[in-house]
């Protein structure tokens, strides 16, 4: 085999778990956008836009998105919650388990 290849081959399992461990924060939420967007304070008094990780909600003005945000709103508003993030969207929302 070339000498590259068995390199890269080696070098695979440590490649693997070289992804960026979660970071984590705990707050209260404080507001819902929609479906699967919701702000959280943090313990500093900072808001952050979370995008729930898992979840593809309809958005306002799409069919039942009045429905889906009402049902995440139930579920999570003004509860205290732990974030888990490790990447941000384009919109520079937590892409975060919650």
């Amino acid at each position: 085999m070339p000498r590259p290849f068995l390199t890269l081959l080696c070098l695979l399992p440590f490649l693997a778990h070289a992804a960026p461990s979660p970071q984590s924060f705990e707050g209260r939420v404080v507001a819902v956008a929609d479906g699967d967007t919701l702000t959280v304070l943090d313990s500093n008094n900072l808001q952050h836009r979370i995008r729930v990780s898992g979840i593809d909600a309809p958005e306002k003005g799409q069919p039942f998105g009045d429905r889906s945000k009402q049902s995440l709103a139930n579920a999570v508003m003004g509860k205290a919650v732990r974030v888990d993030w490790n990447k941000q969207d384009r919109y520079g929302r937590y892409v975060a388990k919650v």
